[in-house]
């Protein structure tokens, strides 16, 4: 595990995984019934819309870690998928770049298959892209075509990802499947790639939560990083809640398909001006600048500058929220 958050520091961690990793190794006692929970809760919690734009929206206005700066924005969708020739509990995930209706990262597609496994005490998920790829974008929403897609190549998977409780969030780590594959220690996987002759590595941790998502993917080939970043900061992915908005300003009335973590959409206010109207639940900061606060709100801002010019504010599961403000009106109802 990268960071080792049971009980290590990350570099006490490297070190005694590099040294024999008889120490560092971890001991699991989640058992039968307890890995049945967890399943659970990979089904009931994975599944849905997840948007990251409320850590972008905060590294850009308040602060951007400063290494690699502010995070990319992802717009990554789960869904349990009816697919037998894939295995009992299959999903499959995409990731859409600067929002839902942004292009699908490539190799972002993915089938995920999840059993318990006992004797490693996890719920191990096997991923792997479809083959074909391309017949398969937004298969979430293509249930006609679950009964035929197929895993690339099935019998290559070189890491496990292994999924355990902690308290009451879930995390899964990467793991090679093989000792051999498990050089930098437990919760790390490498191995020589086929295709390049370069060794792969990769480094993964993903946290679970009802309405979090924190995932932490790096890999190497060759030792050159081609995916992630190199401060190892976790993306922070949060549930998305859908919303239907009537909206009425300087060009008419108009009713649009709106979300909580990120939605925006181009209005023209009274005097001709067009601004930028903004749906975003997010964690903004605290009064006096202390702390955070989980709020919904509904933003006004110049579309040119991004200078706030008006804000409706409500709690963080409000039904309702509605603005009224340089000749422009909008009411935004959770569907």
């Amino acid at each position: 595990m990268r960071k080792c958050l049971i009980v290590l520091t990350s570099s006490l961690c490297m070190t005694l995984g590099l040294a024999g990793g008889s120490l560092a190794e971890p001991r699991y006692d989640q058992g039968r019934q307890e890995l049945e929970w967890v399943m659970q809760r990979l089904i009931e919690w994975l599944p849905g819309e997840w948007d990251s734009f409320p850590q972008v929206w905060y590294e850009r206005n308040v602060r951007a870690p400063s290494q690699d700066g502010e995070h990319e924005h992802w717009f990554r969708t789960f869904a349990r998928i009816d697919a037998p020739q894939v295995g009992d509990v299959v999903f499959y995930g995409q990731i859409n770049v600067h929002g839902p209706n942004g292009p699908i990262m490539a190799g972002s597609q993915v089938l995920y298959k999840a059993v318990i496994d006992e004797r490693l005490g996890a719920v191990n998920i096997f991923g792997q892209g479809p083959l074909n790829p391309g017949d398969y974008e937004d298969l979430h929403k293509r249930p006609q075509l679950w009964s035929e897609v197929r895993m690339r190549d099935p019998d290559s998977i070189n890491c496990d990802w292994l999924w355990r409780r902690d308290g009451n969030q879930l995390f899964g780590v990467l793991q090679g499947n093989t000792v051999d594959k498990q050089a930098y220690g437990p919760g790390t996987c490498s191995f020589v790639s086929k295709r390049t002759d370069a060794e792969f590595r990769a480094d993964a941790e993903w946290v679970l939560t009802p309405e979090q998502l924190w995932l932490y993917d790096n890999n190497w080939s060759g030792g050159f990083l081609f995916l992630g970043r190199e401060d190892q900061t976790h993306i922070r992915l949060h549930r998305v809640r859908r919303y239907a908005c009537n909206i009425a300003d300087a060009d008419g009335q108009r009713r649009v398909d709106a979300y909580d973590r990120g939605f925006d959409t181009i209005v023209k206010a009274a005097d001709g001006k067009m601004l930028s109207l903004m749906l975003l639940r997010a964690e903004y900061p605290g009064r006096e600048n202390v702390g955070l606060e989980d709020r919904l709100r509904l933003l006004l801002e110049g579309d040119a500058t991004g200078a706030m010019i008006a804000a409706a504010d409500e709690s963080p599961k409000a039904a309702v929220i509605a603005l009224k403000a340089h000749g422009i009106e909008a009411e935004c109802r959770l569907r």
